[in-house]
């Protein structure tokens, strides 16, 4: 009898556990593919049967990844573009999130409603007339032209609106009456306590700014602007036969500082779903 209970106890417990395992299995499945392929030969990568395990660990793919393309100019292109935007998304982001949750002025519910509209057009509707206004503004192959369209986010304006509503006003009322105007109490006191929601969003908009290939993709022509998302469709499509041994390196590669940010912000993005303040 002690036994059937037993038995019944620990069955949820077992089957949490097993879909637990299916879905890491799925999720970090195809990362652990990629990352055993790049220590792989050209001619094991593309064997069928495939292996999982190389059976010749081989180091040579990322050496030659910065011989055959300048990816150590990529991956600088990259960082610049994905650290500048970042810092510009989550700037402006704060101060309209502010300015909407609670500055009061003629017409912010339907500037909103207007802009929550816009969030829902697709890229693919606006990019023609963006990269015309780029090309007029002559902005293509530059900084300026892959960081400065993407400083304005509507996403992130949303976020620390709502954020920012959560908070109760008693706390600004007190410093407006020591005199902290409205710069102050948004830099001073509303962004510390907004942390949470800040490291939540810079790993959201890291990660976008850094894959945003089609973009990236559209504004640059001179491989001394490609990225490393765009540097790798080129080292891909320049030879008839993909090597698919270097591309894994170099995907590997992407992945690294996408991993290193989430491990920094992993704290304020646990505490802003969890609703707390750290």
């Amino acid at each position: 009898m002690n036994r059937v209970l037993r038995l019944r106890s620990t069955a949820p417990l077992v089957a949490r556990h097993a879909v637990l395992l299916v879905g890491v299995v799925i999720f970090f499945g195809p990362f652990a593919w990629m990352v055993l392929t790049s220590f792989k030969s050209s001619s094991e990568a593309l064997a069928f049967p495939p292996t999982f395990l190389p059976s010749d660990w081989r180091f040579d793919s990322y050496g030659r990844l910065f011989t055959v393309a300048p990816f150590g100019r990529y991956y600088l292109n990259s960082t610049v573009v994905t650290v500048l935007a970042t810092f510009g998304q989550i700037v402006t982001s704060l101060a309209a999130g502010y300015a909407f949750a609670r500055m009061r002025f003629r017409g912010r519910t339907v500037i909103f409603v207007i802009l929550l509209a816009a969030l829902m057009v697709p890229f693919e509707v606006v990019f023609t007339p963006l990269v015309t206004l780029l090309s007029q503004l002559g902005w293509l192959n530059s900084y300026q032209g892959l960081i400065i369209p993407n400083v304005p986010s509507i996403l992130g304006a949303f976020l620390f609106r709502q954020f920012f509503q959560s908070f109760p006003t008693e706390i600004e009322d007190a410093s407006r009456v020591d005199g902290a105007g409205i710069w102050r109490r948004l830099w001073s006191i509303m962004t510390p306590m907004a942390r949470p929601m800040v490291g939540s969003f810079a790993i959201l908009s890291f990660v976008y700014n850094w894959n945003n290939f089609f973009f990236q993709y559209l504004v640059t022509t001179k491989s001394s602007y490609y990225t490393v998302q765009v540097g790798l469709a080129q080292l891909q499509g320049e030879n008839n036969t993909t090597d698919f041994s270097l591309l894994m390196a170099g995907s590997t590669l992407a992945i690294i500082p996408v991993i290193v940010v989430f491990l920094i912000f992993q704290r304020q993005l646990v505490a802003a779903m969890s609703g707390g303040l750290r």
